[in-house]
């Protein structure tokens, strides 16, 4: 049976996501496309049909991930679930390229074209900018993002990696708006909220999310998986004290919240923040990506949000 996940509405477009995505960066299980072999599609379907189970219904992939291999498998994942695809919101990337960024016009088509192909669908719900090309004018991005909208072969746009003026010199030329924007946000990568004095300051992402109505997506949300517990960290790691201060606080909270895991209250974090954050859950392990699911479940009262905040900074709130 399917598991009841909340919902929330996508930036202003009015289509309603899961509030849990799963991340396909590693759907695969390989960065090297030529290695996928049936153990790779089997692994890869029993986490798509984990996540379906879950209630996840978005699934975000790039052009980039695995070398074109998880966009390719996930093409067997929609044909070993008929009628999956109609159920589904289906996100991709275009722009990183092996040492470089571009947003060549002609380069955006083919790669829209070949992502298409990859997955045998014919439309991507949201297409995202994976980062800013210096070297491109937000005017020519724009003006191929608004061709791919009216072709019909994206429904919406959004970006990843954007700094809010980025995000506005790009929403200037363009006719549709901006649905969303990838970032790293987690207890160990506080930017986009506010890091006080003692650190770098905020880069002001989420608080542009909140007043343009842009969904901020989040990968790496139990900070690329340091604050799983499962994993020792090693003393040379920048972050090894506030890793373990984190740590700390979330098995104090543990029994306050049903025992739920480090990974857990990470997620539960995020979902805390009144932006409205998707976390986007990168694992292709059943166990991982029901135990990620389970987050939704948990509501973090203020005191506990601000002792997980406070340990993330390493200092007390100013």
């Amino acid at each position: 049976m399917t598991t009841s996940l909340p919902q929330q509405t996508l930036g202003v477009s009015g289509v309603h996501v899961s509030r849990i995505a799963l991340g396909c960066m590693g759907l695969a299980g390989t960065w090297d496309r030529n290695a996928v072999g049936p153990e790779n599609i089997r692994k890869a379907v029993a986490s798509f049909e984990a996540a379906l189970e879950a209630g996840i219904n978005f699934f975000d992939h790039a052009d980039i991930y695995g070398d074109t291999a998880c966009e390719s498998v996930f093409k067997e994942c929609l044909k070993a679930v008929p009628g999956s695809r109609d159920k589904i919101f289906i996100a991709t990337k275009v722009g990183i390229r092996r040492g470089y960024y571009e947003h060549d016009p002609n380069y955006i088509r083919e790669s829209i074209e070949g992502s298409l192909k990859r997955m045998g669908i014919e439309k991507v719900d949201l297409y995202q900018i994976h980062r800013p090309d210096p070297l491109s004018h937000p005017s020519a991005t724009a003006e191929v993002l608004d061709e791919l909208v009216e072709r019909g072969l994206v429904g919406m746009i959004g970006v990843s990696n954007y700094h809010p003026h980025q995000t506005l010199a790009l929403q200037r030329f363009m006719r549709v708006p901006i649905i969303s924007n990838q970032i790293e946000i987690s207890l160990l990568h506080l930017r986009s909220i506010y890091e006080g004095a003692e650190g770098n300051g905020g880069n002001g992402v989420l608080d542009q999310c909140m007043e343009l109505g842009i969904t901020p997506l989040a990968y790496s949300p139990v900070g690329r998986g340091w604050l799983s517990g499962k994993r020792e960290v090693p003393e040379d790691h920048s972050q090894k004290l506030i890793i373990e201060g984190v740590l700390k606080v979330m098995h104090d909270l543990s029994p306050l919240y049903n025992n739920a895991t480090p990974s857990q209250l990470a997620i539960a974090w995020l979902l805390k923040h009144p932006a409205g954050i998707v976390p986007l859950v990168g694992s292709n392990t059943t166990s991982h990506i029901q135990e990620a699911a389970n987050a939704a479940n948990i509501n973090l009262s203020r005191t506990d949000w601000y002792k997980l905040w406070v340990a993330g900074r390493g200092s007390s709130v100013p």
